[in-house]
């Protein structure tokens, strides 16, 4: 943890400022970051489907996650359903916990073969 942040705490700890204005100044200081701060939010789902081992997506979709939060209910039973026919199965409520989170990561890499799906936030 850096330093500003403990001295805001260490300040909270002492009871020189409220819990609340402990919380303003953290979020200040993600805001006032160089980097956009410490939480660092995606902003697009993106999902690519390659076959045959091209290294260029045959699929290359990218949704803003506003949408995705959106239409993940509607796509979801699709979507299992296609994962299911090549006999994989996947919980797909961790895929929209993952969006509803916000987090840039990989949620599926399927390597089937030289054919491969990748859906992930950044």
């Amino acid at each position: 943890m850096n330093e500003e942040k403990m001295r805001i705490l260490k300040l909270l700890e002492e009871k020189k400022i409220s819990s609340a204005e402990a919380m303003e100044l953290l979020e200040a200081m993600g805001k006032a970051s160089p980097d956009g701060g410490g939480e660092r939010k995606g902003r697009l789902l993106r999902i690519r489907v390659y076959e045959g081992g091209t290294s260029e997506p045959k699929v290359n979709i990218n949704v803003p996650l506003g949408w995705a939060k959106f239409m993940a209910p509607f796509i979801e039973g699709k979507l299992k359903d296609k994962l299911a026919d090549k006999g994989y199965d996947m919980d797909l409520g961790k895929l929209q916990e993952a969006i509803e989170s916000q987090e840039p990561m990989k949620i599926v890499d399927v390597q089937d073969g030289g054919d491969k799906v990748e859906i992930f936030i950044e």
